[in-house]
């Protein structure tokens, strides 16, 4: 188990099915998966925050529509 885990650490990018390792990858290459490595992570970290906007945005009109209602039953009740 211990060596399987050795093999996936030393992987660099996987790429159209394929694994690639540091000794695989020109300079060049290396660079390029490494930016990619870089941009994946950030775009996860993108559709993280952009899911959280969506279920903020959802509960702050549910609050909205919750203070409108109060302030109507108010005004109704003067």
């Amino acid at each position: 188990m211990s060596n399987e885990k050795q093999i996936e650490n030393n992987v660099i990018i996987s790429f159209n099915g394929r694994d690639f390792k540091a000794e695989d990858l020109n300079e060049d290459q290396a660079n390029i998966a490494g930016k990619l490595n870089v941009a994946q992570r950030e775009l996860q970290e993108l559709q993280s925050a952009y899911e959280r906007y969506v279920i903020l945005a959802d509960y702050r009109e549910l609050q909205v529509k919750a203070f409108s209602e109060t302030v109507e039953e108010e005004v109704t009740e003067e």
